[in-house]
């Protein structure tokens, strides 16, 4: 449950509006269900009319498991699972966890480790409103290895990636550049020459699809280094900035195509664990995202 005190609303606030705009995760059909099960509150009253007008300092109670409140998967999907780690589906708009955050709100992890049990571990992490596969471990020698792994590179991660423009020069290219992340503003910025404090990235783009009449191409992406932002900031970089992206793209092409969540997706990873690894038998593996998370975006 999920109670608190309403502020700086507009005048005429309807309940659904002021809920959805909170929770924008929130399935439209689990809210409308709620109203009819009398599991939304206003200063201890039950309400069941889909048009209650809001007031300053009322009293909010909503009764909806937090799972479905911010938008989770009723199931799972699983792209790969062994006695070692498992692989798994983040949809945009769930925090991968809350290491760096204090915010009152479940994480992918929380999510996992409901439905897997405690001892599940997260390896790495997506932005909030990236979405794709994201690994996990189920013992602690797994656990270290990975963090090794992706520490030393022995882990190849693919992206798909919805951006504005077709107006690439090549249809493959490296970039290796500096980001520099500026604590205040968490925007990351790319140099093409070290500056201090920042980190040396390596991105290789390919063009997969583009499309000249609307005016956006699919790329796939490989990143060597997994720093935060990197893509997102390095296609704004090269004037091709992910549609969606509100941090780094633009608000006319975001309009345009009526998206505001980064269409950015971890849809593949391979692996070059060392032959002393736990984990070497996953260089034989390739683990891939279905394609049905990720195509027709746009």
């Amino acid at each position: 449950m999920k109670e608190f005190k309403i502020h700086n609303i507009s005048n005429n606030e309807k309940l659904v509006y002021y809920i959805k705009n909170t929770f924008p995760n929130l399935p439209t059909a689990t809210l409308y269900k709620a109203i009819r099960n009398k599991d939304i509150k206003v200063n201890g009253k039950r309400i069941t009319d889909i048009n209650y007008i809001l007031s300053e300092n009322d009293i909010l109670q909503i009764y909806i498991d937090d799972y479905l409140l911010y938008g989770f998967p009723k199931e799972c999907y699983i792209a790969y699972e062994d006695d070692n780690i498992l692989v798994a589906y983040k949809p945009q708009g769930v925090l991968s966890n809350n290491e760096d955050s204090n915010i009152d709100e479940p994480t992918f992890e929380n999510y996992i480790k409901l439905k897997k049990g405690e001892n599940i571990k997260i390896c790495h992490r997506l932005d909030r409103n990236t979405a794709g596969l994201l690994i996990f471990t189920k013992n602690t020698q797994a656990y270290n290895q990975m963090l090794d792994a992706f520490k030393n590179g022995y882990i190849t991660k693919k992206y798909i990636a919805y951006v504005s423009g077709t107006n690439f020069e090549y249809k493959s290219k490296r970039y290796e550049k500096y980001i520099l992340k500026d604590k205040s503003t968490g925007y990351s910025k790319i140099y093409d020459n070290y500056t201090n404090g920042a980190q040396k990235i390596v991105t290789d783009i390919f063009v997969e699809n583009t499309f000249k009449k609307e005016d956006y191409s699919i790329l796939r992406v490989l990143i060597h280094t997994g720093k935060t932002h990197q893509i997102r900031a390095q296609l704004a970089s090269i004037s091709h900035p992910i549609i969606g992206d509100s941090k780094y793209g633009k608000n006319d092409v975001n309009r345009k195509f009526k998206k505001y969540k980064q269409l950015l997706f971890a849809v593949r990873y391979s692996f070059n664990f060392p032959n002393n690894s736990i984990l070497y038998y996953l260089n034989t593996t390739d683990i891939k995202l279905e394609d049905k998370f990720y195509k027709n975006k746009v």
